[in-house]
């Protein structure tokens, strides 16, 4: 592969001009910087005095870029306070960022990392996610996971709350699936345990060790499709459409 790697000298061609450059065999590249390609391409460029007197009349009234620029760093300095509660570091809004414009966060770290913490949007998962009016009426589901879970509950007549509570950790918000007042127990349905996931569970797991967490994971939700499925009209599968 050196073929690739092959380098070529060549000579500035603004006349007057001896700089040389390196540039690979194919690169039409023909001037050493972009001062000498500038000077070689506005050559006889002269404007007309009609023109000029054109250009002229079409920027009357238009403010110079400098002075604008200049007039907003003249404004008061702005500050706010990080919107993301582990950080709550207080930033100063830049000149050039208007000033209703809605910035809550000091830096994009802080943003997901509180944004991304919040429960499952409908737009991550809207192929699956809905309203199963022989669940509830009002409760957005996330999953078709969710949902059947929610129907064995039912089924078993069990009590239930949905999405009961945000809890804050010490990177990341988690909001469990379930919470079963009964036995006072948290339930989350995962298809995946992801990194993101683990590491969540482990917080959650040291900030609140008096509190009980189970997880339904692949292998026990399986388990109890092929259990308790054929007993529940409404079931969906894979291939089931939302209601």
């Amino acid at each position: 592969m050196d073929f690739l790697r092959k380098t070529k000298v060549r000579r500035c061609k603004r006349p007057g001009c001896e700089n040389t450059f390196i540039v690979a065999p194919a690169d039409p590249k023909k001037f050493c910087s972009q001062q000498c390609a500038a000077i070689m391409s506005n050559t006889g460029r002269i404007q007309s005095t009609n023109t000029r007197i054109k250009i002229s009349r079409a920027l009357v009234g238009r403010k110079y870029p400098e002075r604008v620029q200049a007039n907003r760093r003249k404004r008061p300095p702005q500050y706010r306070i990080c919107a993301n509660p582990v950080c709550r570091k207080t930033f100063e809004l830049r000149f050039w960022r208007p000033t209703g414009n809605p910035i809550k966060y000091c830096s994009r770290t802080c943003a997901i990392r509180d944004i991304g913490g919040r429960p499952t949007s409908p737009r991550a998962a809207r192929a699956k996610a809905g309203i199963r009016g022989d669940v509830s009426p009002t409760i957005y589901f996330f999953s078709r996971w969710e949902a059947n879970y929610a129907r064995l509950l039912n089924h078993l007549g069990v009590k239930w709350i949905h999405q009961p509570q945000t809890f804050q950790l010490r990177t990341q918000k988690y909001t469990p699936d379930f919470y079963l007042p009964e036995s006072d127990t948290y339930v989350e349905v995962k298809n995946y345990l992801s990194d993101y996931s683990k590491n969540r569970d482990r917080q959650f797991r040291e900030a609140y060790p008096n509190l009980k967490l189970v997880l339904i994971l692949k292998e026990d939700y399986l388990t109890l499709q092929k259990q308790y499925a054929p007993q529940i009209k409404e079931w969906e599968y894979s291939n089931s459409p939302t209601n």
